[in-house]
């Protein structure tokens, strides 16, 4: 089913379609958010970025699915392992920001940035 790239300009356009499925969801998005406000402070806060939370898991299992099978055919360079370590790090990143598992664990309540905050209270 996966097949190491066969050439750079293969490998190059795995890696940007890897990059693009990772990158996407800070600019689209599909969030659900629920917040709970009790005399004008701020009791609970939850959301699910549904957007982050399935690009995040698409771009890792293909990015791992990329290197194992460049790995087994001896076509893996450094600079496409570079480039895949790079991409699994920002699909964990959107798979921790889509989970909404960060407000929920922490008492950040800085304005939300990249979703990994809970809003101020009204």
């Amino acid at each position: 089913m996966f097949e190491a790239p066969r050439n750079s300009a293969g490998a190059i356009r795995a890696l940007v379609v890897l990059a693009l499925i990772a990158i996407l969801p800070f600019v689209l998005g599909i969030t659900f958010r629920s917040s709970t406000v009790v005399d004008g402070e701020l009791t609970a806060y939850s959301y699910l970025n549904l957007t982050a939370l399935v690009g995040g898991v698409a771009a890792l299992w293909y990015a791992v699915k990329t290197f194992a099978a460049a790995r087994t055919a001896s076509a893996l360079t450094a600079i496409l392992s570079v480039a895949l370590v790079l991409v699994a790090l920002v699909a964990v990143l959107q798979v921790v920001r889509g989970s909404g598992v960060i407000p929920y664990l922490t008492e950040c309540t800085a304005s939300p940035s990249f979703d990994l905050c809970q809003p101020k209270s009204p």
